[in-house]
């Protein structure tokens, strides 16, 4: 009688994905909401349009660095490598889509900027957890 009164584990059975998908959560949340104060900003100041991109990748780069610290702190070991892996992580996955969309990529001009600033991003992240 008493086996059936006891409370069933909850926990996770594998931590490190749990703190994978929490990383990822709270990366790409951050991201929404400097996306959404970017658009907020340019509608209404006096802002020209020409900064939508640099905000887009100050945005995605704040993104990955959130997403390296909180994979850092919840892991709590290899912190430049937990960073290092979601910048690299968010730049394949910018290269895969970039890849499916035009059916080729293109590194002319500023657009090799984006996958760099996610990979020096995620690192931030993961240094600043050192």
């Amino acid at each position: 009688m008493a086996k059936n009164l006891r409370k069933p584990k909850t926990g996770v059975k594998n931590p490190a994905v749990a703190a994978l998908l929490l990383s990822f959560g709270c990366g790409v949340g951050v991201c929404i909401l400097l996306l959404a104060l970017a658009a907020f900003l340019l509608t209404h100041t006096g802002l020209p349009l020409s900064a939508v991109q640099p905000m887009a990748c100050m945005a995605a780069a704040v993104g990955a660095a959130v997403s390296a610290a909180v994979l850092a702190r919840r892991l709590r070991k290899r912190l430049l490598l937990c960073g290092l892996g979601c910048g690299a992580f968010y730049a394949v996955c910018l290269l895969a889509a970039t890849l499916l969309a035009n059916g080729r990529l293109d590194w002319q001009g500023s657009n090799a900027m984006l996958p760099l600033a996610l990979l020096l991003g995620g690192l931030l992240g993961g240094a600043l957890t050192a």
